[in-house]
C-alpha cells in the first residue's frame, strides 16, 4: 500500500497560523463572523 501524496500547501498553513490568534477574538477584525453565530445556531 502506498502512502497518499501530500496535498498540504505550506504557504496556506502559514497564512492560517498567522490569523489563528485573532480569529477567536470576538472584538477583532472577525467580529462580524462572531456576531452571526447566534443566528446560525438558531437556524440549526
Amino acid at each position: 500500500m502506498q502512502a497518499a501524496p501530500n496535498t498540504v500547501d505550506p504557504s496556506e498553513v502559514a497564512k492560517f497560523e498567522a490569523m489563528a490568534a485573532e480569529w477567536w477574538d470576538p472584538k477583532g477584525k472577525f467580529k462580524p463572523l462572531h456576531m452571526l453565530n447566534p443566528c446560525r445556531l438558531d437556524y440549526l
